[in-house]
């Protein structure tokens, strides 16, 4: 995604000039009245170096270093020579996709235990995740409707007296987003109190049990010969409701908005080629994405100001966002991504990039949980960084709060044992898991309309090696640089990173098992008031 004309345009900021095409300029945020920007924007520029580290520990509950201060970044007059790590970042002229963000996402679940809390403790932990002195998350996903991260199931229009047993109401008149709906939009206007430039999109696990050929919103879980549920239970979505559901999104974004609450964009479906049963799922081929798009919701979300993006699945079906694009051009902002492909292949964002170098791309779900194994854990900094690396402009991880059972969750499937950055015990008692300390790596030091820069020298091994050193290099909207660095072996590297093009040698080691961010402040100030 080749970033164009664009930095973030706040008050007090300059633009950043990238060579290429590619830009988030398009995508809004969801409103509020809680501060913007943070650590490598104009108003908070980054004068010092500074290096934060968490180490890899493969636990629920955090351990070792959580963003702790490492050994500081030292400017060399020169290359030091010997055995070190060498990273080469092309500064001069490798200016590549404009960043947005990075995040979670707003679950039931999430909602159900924030409610638990008391109003003072539930004041601290959202400024420790949105707060400009904690993760400063800028990239949110909500569910439309229920998932199986929901302890009951439900559409905004089951019309019917349970989620699987609705009739027909093409007008929609039966529409109500509901307790629950209701719930998870005053819980999202809370975070604008502490951030107001937070894009927010909302994607569907399923339209309404009628708005499918089965006629039920969640299909049956069982095993059948040759495996999966859809050949029999058909769970798919029915192409007679295409203007029906579109007017039920314009409706969905409508109803929130009553709340103060913006929705930026949205994904037509969860996971389209999953069809299976025991919690929402809903089947819709490419092909049907971009005919519903064509069928009014294009035209819905237009007149909303609502961004649409496509696929918002696995990265072994590439070709999917491809044919939404191309069946509806014109009418696809971004494109959407997730980690479950075992192991993802990012790369095919690169090819995506190649094809439409001025559309973004966004992982938008990659979940960790108890069935993880090893002593050391990456999902967050690999599922983070490869995306960048291949044109992404942000990521998601999954579920961001439940309870100590991973729950409230689908009685009937999904997942039963997927965690999040907050487990929550009590009123008065949380815990911040390993996952919040590693999004805060990217989060709290990467501002949005930040440019990723090529780099060319320093990236080690792929998803399928058993070692890797990682490397992100984006140039925030100061001038100053967050170079992340993610150190899968058992050794400490010493590491010298040379931005080639402002003839700058820094030196510093990277421990073993840990994400890194250096924190480098700009030879020259992109900051016309500063």
């Amino acid at each position: 995604m080749r970033t164009c004309v664009a930095a973030l345009l706040l008050a007090g900021l300059t633009v950043i000039s990238p060579t290429s095409a590619q830009s988030i300029q398009s995508i809004g945020t969801s409103g509020g009245n809680g501060p913007k920007g943070g650590i490598g924007d104009c108003n908070h520029p980054v004068t010092t170096a500074q290096a934060f580290v968490t180490d890899a520990v493969n636990s629920e509950f955090a351990k070792g270093r959580q963003l702790a201060k490492d050994a500081t970044p030292k400017l060399l007059q020169k290359h030091p020579g010997g055995n070190v790590w060498d990273v080469v970042v092309n500064a001069k002229s490798g200016a590549r996709q404009e960043m947005l963000g990075f995040g979670h996402a707003w679950t039931d679940s999430t909602v159900d235990v924030f409610n638990q809390l008391d109003a003072d403790v539930l004041d601290k932990l959202m400024k420790e995740l949105y707060g400009q002195d904690g993760n400063n998350m800028g990239l949110m996903r909500h569910t439309i409707g229920s998932s199986d991260l929901s302890g009951e199931q439900y559409s905004y229009d089951d019309n019917g007296p349970s989620f699987n047993e609705g009739s027909p109401d093409k007008d929609l008149a039966h529409f109500d987003i509901g307790y629950y709906g209701e719930r998870q939009a005053k819980m999202i206007a809370k975070m604008g109190s502490y951030k107001s430039d937070v894009t927010l999109f909302g994607s569907p696990w399923s339209a309404p049990s009628w708005m499918k050929y089965n006629g039920l919103f969640i299909a049956p879980n069982r095993n059948v010969p040759g495996g999966g549920s859809y050949m029999i239970a058909n769970n798919s979505f029915n192409i007679d409701y295409f203007n029906t559901y579109a007017q039920y999104f314009g409706k969905y974004v409508d109803a929130f908005a009553k709340y103060n609450v913006t929705i930026n964009a949205i994904t037509p479906q969860n996971e389209p080629l999953n069809y299976q049963g025991g919690y929402p799922c809903m089947y819709l081929e490419a092909a049907d994405e971009a005919s519903l798009i064509n069928n009014g919701l294009g035209e819905e979300m237009k007149k909303r100001g609502v961004g649409i993006w496509a696929y918002d699945h696995n990265t072994d079906q590439s070709a999917y966002p491809q044919r939404v694009i191309t069946g509806a051009p014109g009418q696809v902002q971004a494109a959407a991504w997730h980690c479950y492909a075992s192991p993802a292949n990012y790369t095919v964002m690169s090819d995506f990039h190649d094809n439409n170098p001025d559309i973004p791309q966004f992982m938008t779900e990659c979940a960790d949980g108890s069935w993880s194994s090893g002593p050391h854990n990456f999902v967050v900094a690999s599922n983070f960084m490869e995306p960048v690396t291949n044109w992404g402009s942000g990521a998601a991880m999954w579920v961001m709060a439940t309870n100590a059972s991973y729950g409230p969750h689908c009685p009937y499937g999904g997942c039963g044992s997927c965690i999040g950055s907050v487990i929550v015990y009590g009123p008065r008692n949380y815990t911040l898991t390993n996952q919040y300390y590693m999004i805060g790596q990217f989060s709290r030091y990467i501002r949005r309309g930040a440019i990723n820069y090529e780099v060319t020298k320093g990236i080690s091994g792929t998803a399928l090696t058993n070692e890797q050193f990682y490397v992100n290099a984006i140039k925030n909207p100061d001038g100053s640089w967050a170079i992340v660095m993610m150190n899968n072996s058992n050794k400490t590297q010493n590491v010298v990173v040379e931005l080639d093009g402002e003839q700058q040698y820094w030196q510093a080691t990277v421990p073993e098992f840990t994400l890194n961010t250096w924190l480098l402040p700009a030879k020259k100030s992109a900051c016309s008031n500063h």
